[in-house]
């Protein structure tokens, strides 16, 4: 107890606030905290190396205890410490190496004069085991720069410093530099169905489906359009807007916030061209075994959404947008395809069954609404961003956002909540307190946002909507927002926005090569790190004994 006091937790603490206060306070990655839970792992193990040693020394009086049990204790520790404070830190390597070593020389100093060992053996150790460390840091790193850098063209290195700044502080801004080398030019499609009231100017509400994914993850690139779009429309023009899942992938990714702009900015600007229209078509749903979808026509743009609900989904691959985009060619301007991203129970993958399900069902409702004749609807609209539900819980900033349709005196909710993804059953209960609330029919989609990822450790990385937070006062918010668009129908007008819009996207290549370098280098840094660390560790310990 006294040895890990004095010899272990005092230059711990001494050498952390010495560092944070002088060298490392201006590092991003290095505030105290972290700094203290770095010199919690170098304690950890040399507790565990001491204890160790203590035995040896029982088993074979050749090992001088506790002499040999710190010396082995550096070699055990300096290696990693080493490695990952020169591979996150952003400072001087004089003001690493420092950072790397200080702790270690300041517990073997506190042995040598508080406890009376040999100030030679103890410096010797120190400076073998100072210099292994450094080097087999540096060896690692380089491996690791070398490689990376012909895969993508940059340092691996300094793309995981400004990853971790981002996760780790929210600061994306160079991570999306990174992110936009490796970006490709390319268009999205989108879609936006802008509704009002019929006798006003006033928009109500705006639908917005793009094929653009709403990634990576946090802050990064599109993750954040959604709720960007959201608050967007409510500043600017005191309405409603959702923003569904369109049918897209990872390499849809947008790489950075001024990508975002460019979606705003052309919604923004379309706008003042729009022609509205006071008709539109019938929601039709068609459901077979696997796959349901609905579609409505509004100016000969089709609004289609599509869910495997109560089976598991998730991203539809864009070739099913191209097959339906074929197979309906002529029979309407255009086709806004939505993703309902809405029944997940754990990792799962879109099989070629629940594709060409989905195929089938989207095409058979789009059939029957190509027949049907346009006549007067109503539209009503409300939004509400629930308290407490947080984005630890699966809840992006967003919240719930309603656009109520009635045609035909049939009314349908398409309901938007802000979350990656639905747990399993919690679509269909919604549905059946929706229709309880007064609607016919509706749909529950999310918008796929990642600002949910990378925030809690969790099996998928986030937790879909319904997960942590009890179902029944979630079901009863949901139903409250559909109450509220139900009382605010009124006679209605629609103009709908459509085009392709030049943007930077991550890609599809870009993304396996980076994709790529991460798994090669984790790999090759867990099968290196600790195999290597305990070599060195039994290395010293045979050369001690």
């Amino acid at each position: 107890m006294v040895w890990g006091i004095v010899a272990l937790t005092i230059p711990a603490f001494a050498s952390d606030l010495l560092l944070y206060f002088t060298i490392m306070k201006k590092d991003p990655l290095f505030y105290l905290r972290r700094c203290l839970a770095l010199s919690l792992f170098t304690i950890t193990v040399m507790v565990v190396v001491f204890l160790l040693g203590s035995v040896i020394s029982v088993l074979d009086r050749r090992f001088i205890f506790p002499d040999f049990a710190i010396i082995v204790g550096l070699f055990a520790v300096i290696p990693p410490r080493a490695l990952a404070v020169f591979s996150m830190s952003r400072s001087s390597f004089a003001r690493r190496a420092i950072f790397s070593l200080l702790e270690p020389t300041l517990t073997v100093f506190v042995a040598i004069l508080g406890f009376g060992l040999p100030a030679a053996r103890m410096i010797t150790g120190l400076l073998l085991a100072s210099t292994v460390g450094l080097v087999f840091a540096f060896a690692l790193i380089s491996t690791i720069e070398f490689n990376g850098r012909k895969s993508i063209g940059f340092s691996p290195i300094r793309m995981f410093r400004a990853f971790l700044t981002d996760w780790l502080e929210g600061q994306n801004q160079e991570l999306e530099s990174y992110l936009n080398e490796l970006g490709v030019e390319t268009e999205i499609d989108a879609a936006a169905f802008v509704f009002r009231k019929r006798t006003r100017q006033d928009v109500k509400g705006i639908i917005l489906v793009s094929t653009l994914h709403p990634g990576p993850f946090l802050n990064v690139g599109s993750s954040v359009l959604p709720f960007v779009f959201q608050a967007l429309v409510q500043k600017e023009l005191n309405a409603v807007a959702l923003v569904p899942h369109g049918v897209s992938g990872h390499e849809l990714n947008l790489v950075s916030q001024a990508q975002n702009e460019k979606i705003l900015d052309w919604v923004l600007t379309q706008l003042d061209k729009t022609v509205y229209y006071s008709t539109a078509t019938p929601v039709e749903r068609v459901k077979n075994e696997i796959a349901t979808a609905t579609s409505q026509v509004f100016d000969g743009c089709a609004l289609v959404t599509m869910t495997t609900s109560p089976l598991d989904m998730e991203d539809v691959p864009s070739e099913l947008a191209s097959n339906l985009f074929g197979l309906t060619h002529g029979r309407f301007r255009s086709l806004a395809l939505v993703d309902a991203h809405n029944s997940l129970t754990g990792p799962a993958t879109m099989t070629p069954q629940k594709i060409g399900a989905l195929q089938e069902a989207a095409l058979a409702s789009l059939q029957i609404s190509a027949e049907q004749p346009a006549t007067a609807f109503k539209v009503g609209t409300a939004h509400r961003t629930p308290a407490g539900f947080t984005l630890k819980d699966g809840f992006g900033p967003g919240g719930i956002s309603v656009i109520a349709m009635e045609v035909v005196r049939r009314k349908f909710a398409y309901i938007s909540i802000d979350g990656n993804n639905m747990i399993s059953g919690l679509r269909e209960q919604i549905l059946e307190e929706v229709k309880r609330a007064g609607f016919d029919d509706g749909e529950v989609m999310t918008t796929d946002t990642h600002m949910v990822n990378g925030v809690v450790s969790a099996r998928l990385g986030y937790h879909p909507v319904g997960e942590v937070v009890p179902r029944l006062p979630l079901i009863q918010e949901v139903t409250n927002v559909c109450r509220e668009a139900l009382n605010n129908l009124e006679p209605g007008e629609v103009g709908v926005i459509s085009g392709q819009i030049p943007v930077t996207t991550l890609g599809q290549k870009s993304l396996r090569r980076v994709m790529s370098t991460v798994y090669r280098t984790s790999k090759f840094t867990a099968l290196t790190l600790f195999p290597m660390v305990v070599a060195i560790t039994i290395v010293s310990l045979l050369f001690l004994v």
